[in-house]
C-alpha cells in the first residue's frame, strides 16, 4: 500500500454530504469533489436504489472489506475508494444484481493483502504466516459469507509470482485464464481493471508509467470477454464498458508514447 503524499482538500463538511450531492455524478468526478465520504454516500445510495439495503450479505461484506483497508492508500487517495468504485461499476455501469457477486466487490484484495487481518476479525487468532493466514481466512469468510462469494474473490486474487518468473506475463495468464473460465469473476475483474487501468490518468508520481506497461495487454482480453456467449454484461452495457475499455486503452497508448524518451512505439496489442 501507499504512504499517503497528499492531502485532503475537500472544504464540504462530510456530514452535510448527501446521495443528492453525488448522485448522477462520474465516479471520477464524485471521488475528485467530494472524496472518501462522498463515495460512501454514493454505494449506500446505490446499493438501497438496487434493492440491496436489507440485503445482509451485501452490508455485513462493505464494512468489512472497508475495514481490512482503513488503512490503506494509493498515490492519490485511501484505498477504500477503489473498493467503492469496483463494486459501483458492477451495480451501476454493468447492471449487476447477483448478491454473491456484489458482495464480492469489497472484498475482491483481501486475500492478496490482508490475510492475517481476515482471521483477526473473523475469529480472534493471530497468526504470522501467511500462508496459514490465507487458509483460515478462506474458512472463516466463507462461514460468515458463503462457498461463491469466497471463490469469486479466489478467482480474481492474482497468484504469487515465481523467482524470476516475469511478473507481467503471470498476470495476463491469470487474466487471460479467469476471463475463459468464471463468468462471475470475469465481470468483477474487470471492473477491478477499469478502476485500476482505465482510472491509471490519476495516479501520481512514475509508478503510472509502470502501470500502463502492466495493463497495456490486457485490454483485449477485456473486450474479448464481453464478447462470450456466457457473458453476463449484455446489451447497452456491453456497450459502455466497451466504450470504457477503447477510452482507457487510448490514453494508455498515448501516455507510452508519449512518455518514451527513445521515440520507441509501444508494442501492439
Amino acid at each position: 500500500m501507499e504512504t499517503p503524499p497528499f492531502s485532503d482538500t475537500i472544504k464540504i463538511e462530510p456530514s452535510s454530504i448527501t446521495p443528492d450531492h453525488v448522485r448522477g455524478l462520474s465516479l471520477g468526478r464524485v471521488t475528485e469533489e467530494f472524496g472518501t465520504i462522498g463515495l460512501y454516500s454514493r454505494i449506500i445510495d446505490s446499493l438501497e436504489r438496487a434493492g440491496f439495503d436489507d440485503n445482509e450479505l451485501v452490508q455485513f461484506s462493505l464494512q468489512l472489506g472497508l475495514t481490512l483497508h482503513s488503512d490503506d492508500y494509493r498515490t492519490n487517495g485511501h484505498y477504500t475508494d477503489h473498493l467503492m468504485r469496483v463494486t459501483l461499476r458492477m451495480v451501476e455501469d454493468f447492471g449487476i444484481r447477483d448478491s454473491n457477486l456484489i458482495a464480492a466487490g469489497p472484498l475482491h484484495d483481501a486475500f492478496e493483502d490482508h490475510p492475517k487481518d481476515i482471521v483477526l476479525a473473523l475469529t480472534g487468532e493471530e497468526l504470522t504466516d501467511p500462508h496459514q493466514a490465507r487458509e483460515v481466512g478462506r474458512t472463516a469468510l466463507a462461514a460468515v459469507t458463503n462457498e461463491e462469494v469466497v471463490h469469486i474473490v479466489e478467482s480474481v486474487t492474482n497468484p504469487p509470482v515465481p523467482e524470476g518468473a516475469d511478473k507481467i506475463d503471470i498476470y495476463t495468464h491469470h487474466t487471460r485464464n479467469l476471463v475463459l473460465r468464471s463468468p462471475l469473476g470475469r465481470v468483477l475483474k474487470l471492473a477491478d481493471f477499469i478502476d485500476n487501468a482505465g482510472g491509471n490518468h490519476a495516479t501520481i508520481g512514475d509508478k503510472q508509467r509502470r502501470l500502463d506497461e502492466k495493463y497495456i495487454r490486457q485490454y483485449r482480453i477485456h473486450k474479448m470477454g464481453l464478447f462470450l456467449p456466457n457473458s453476463l454484461i449484455t446489451g447497452k452495457e456491453r456497450q459502455q464498458a466497451l466504450h470504457m475499455l477503447s477510452k482507457g486503452h487510448a490514453r494508455a497508448l498515448g501516455r507510452l508514447a508519449g512518455s518514451n524518451s527513445q521515440n520507441e512505439i509501444p508494442p501492439r496489442t
